[in-house]
């Protein structure tokens, strides 16, 4: 069988998948596919950073050759522009075609993509392309966003997910905001000066009414014993890591002690009944 896992940007499946990539790549073909592989100066570095990750984990690096969003859209690198813009209806389409290109040519049995938690204009510009994929679609949580408390429940709610036949139940919005406050990235990437205005619409989805619009089921995965391979492989992303994770160690922070567990949400046709998760044992 072979497994295609779209990445955003080049660093993204890895960073959010390292244990099932590993398990995976060890029985089937897996291909990484990366969308906004160029951008600016660091771009050839941070080519040769995926390649050499994904060759740890035996998977085949694919990149997609579109420009990241501050090049592709004019846009500053800022927090508040690549996190609150909003998506472009034209960059949408290009992106949708340059991704079922991706799918024509590799042929899986199998496409997972982000759920697009943290609400990055990229992540949530590939998350939207599911509607022009056919087949077995699934999607994984962003990691590190995804570490925030509440963070995956806020990206549910706002794409109307509905999990198992049920909508996503809201959540304390100052719990997000603790959690997030102390992320690496955000203190990396927002001014202390802008933090709170713009964290705050983003706590606000825990609670903002969404129609429901994208049945889902989740399957956990869970890793009794971690592969050898995961923690190289996200260390490889080596000018990325700094600003995600601080001085912690990003394989630690990711992965931590086994019990480990990456989760994938898989698109349904309808909403079924309520069930637990489907909890998948792997190693």
């Amino acid at each position: 069988m072979t497994v295609l896992v779209v990445s955003p940007h080049l660093d993204d499946a890895v960073l959010s998948l390292p244990a099932w990539l590993a398990a995976r790549a060890r029985v089937e073909r897996v291909v990484v596919a990366t969308v906004f592989s160029e951008g600016d100066a660091g771009y050839p570095a941070r080519r040769a950073e995926d390649v050499a990750a994904l060759s740890r984990l035996g998977a085949e690096p694919l990149h997609l050759g579109l420009l990241d969003a501050p090049e592709r859209r004019g846009l500053p690198r800022s927090f508040r522009a690549l996190v609150l813009g909003e998506v472009d209806a034209v960059d949408a389409a290009v992106v949708a075609r340059a991704i079922v290109a991706a799918v024509t040519r590799v042929a899986p049995e199998v496409v997972l993509l982000p759920l697009g938690v943290g609400e990055h204009l990229d992540h949530r510009v590939v998350q939207a392309a599911h509607a022009s994929v056919a087949g077995r679609v699934g999607f994984y949580e962003d990691r590190p966003y995804a570490l925030v408390r509440h963070a995956v429940r806020a990206r549910l709610r706002r794409i109307g997910a509905v999990i198992d036949g049920e909508p996503v139940a809201p959540a304390p919005a100052e719990e997000y905001l603790a959690s997030a406050r102390a992320a690496a990235f955000v203190q990396a990437y927002l001014p202390a000066d802008e933090r709170e205005a713009c964290l705050a619409p983003l706590a606000a989805m825990l609670s903002a009414p969404t129609p429901p619009e994208l049945p889902l089921r989740r399957e956990e995965h869970v890793f009794a014993a971690l592969d050898l391979r995961a923690g190289p492989a996200v260390r490889a992303y080596a000018s990325q890591l700094d600003a995600l994770f601080g001085a912690a160690d990003p394989a630690a922070a990711l992965l931590g002690d086994a019990p480990h567990v990456e989760s994938i949400w898989w698109r349904s046709a309808s909403a079924g009944s309520p069930a637990a998760p489907t909890r998948a044992s792997t190693g």
